[in-house]
């Protein structure tokens, strides 16, 4: 049926019944079939319907953006140690827990790397200026070609940029703050009873790798003491949370009478790729290992 009047009036009411299609005359009840206007409760077609569907496609949205931030954030905090724990750090933040991680590895990259530049060039680095550029040829992932996890191995080229930055050598720390760095020289003849370095570190138990303590001959030869030091969570210097770790690294090499060339040509190698230290942690939550377990994650999660 064609109709040569409006569907709609200016209010928003109809002109006609929408089932047998007489006009209303302005009635709310059509009087021939008894469709009642209120009861329906149909407003003007067009004039709610953006709204509403911009409001289906939020809600719709909505899960979806709060399950990728979620997982972003995720990936960035690892898992806790139980399920509650998990679930705070993703809703609330980890409380810096990955940025303390990333310094306590960037602390270890930069110490092994100190000690693989002093042996080849039988000096310690310096630390004025941009002193990082003439470590990142010594560090881990350009002399091996891989980052060391805890259980796999991270390639240096396509590790992604999460688990890289965890071993960088960068002049900052994990919360971007500059590193305060302190170097110590032990002569071959200097007497080490008078160095309160010394008996300080020895007490407080030296590491040799992550999984081994061991304490270095400081007795004999030339040593190298590098303090690399951040001011941890609070931004702030001689406070409790202040974050530091100390090396010890070989300044020198002695090698015993009658040691053939291939005896010593490994013995060079594999320090030089292993960058061994002996060192200690101190202000610390957490320690290297938990930082290979966030890398190792970071790892999978992208891959």
């Amino acid at each position: 049926m064609v109709r040569d009047f409006p569907e709609y009036a200016a209010d928003g009411s109809r002109v006609w019944c929408p089932v047998c299609g007489i006009p209303l005359e302005g009635r709310s009840i059509c009087h021939q079939c008894g469709w009642d206007g209120v009861l329906e409760h149909r407003t003007r077609p067009g004039r709610l319907r953006p709204l509403a569907w911009i409001a289906r496609l939020v809600l719709s949205a909505l899960p979806v953006v709060l399950l990728l931030g979620g997982l972003q954030r995720y990936a960035r905090t690892g898992p806790g140690p139980d399920l509650l724990t998990t679930l705070r750090w993703i809703v609330s933040g980890d409380d810096g827990r990955a940025a303390e991680l990333a310094t306590l590895g960037r602390m270890y990259e930069i110490a092994r790397a100190v000690s693989r530049y002093t042996l080849l060039r039988l000096e310690p680095p310096s630390f004025e200026g941009d002193w990082q550029y003439q470590l990142v040829p010594y560090e881990t992932a350009a002399v091996r070609g891989w980052y060391p996890l805890l259980f796999v191995m991270a390639d240096a080229k396509s590790a992604p940029a999460s688990v890289r930055e965890l071993f960088a050598i960068e002049p900052v720390d994990g919360w971007e703050r500059p590193w305060r760095i302190a170097v110590l020289t032990l002569g071959r003849d200097e007497d080490r009873s008078g160095v309160p370095e010394v008996t300080e570190d020895l007490t407080g138990g030296l590491q040799s790798s992550l999984f081994r303590r061991g304490a270095p001959d400081l007795a004999t030869g030339s040593w190298l003491r590098l303090r690399i030091g951040s001011s941890g969570p609070d931004g702030r210097w001689n406070t409790e949370d202040d974050i530091a770790l100390i090396a010890w690294i070989r300044a020198e090499r002695t090698f015993r009478a009658g040691t053939t060339l291939q005896g010593l040509e490994g013995e060079l190698k594999r320090d030089f790729l292993q960058g061994p230290v002996f060192f200690r942690i101190t202000g610390s939550r957490w320690d290297l290992v938990d930082t290979r377990i966030l890398g190792e994650f970071r790892l999978d999660l992208l891959r």
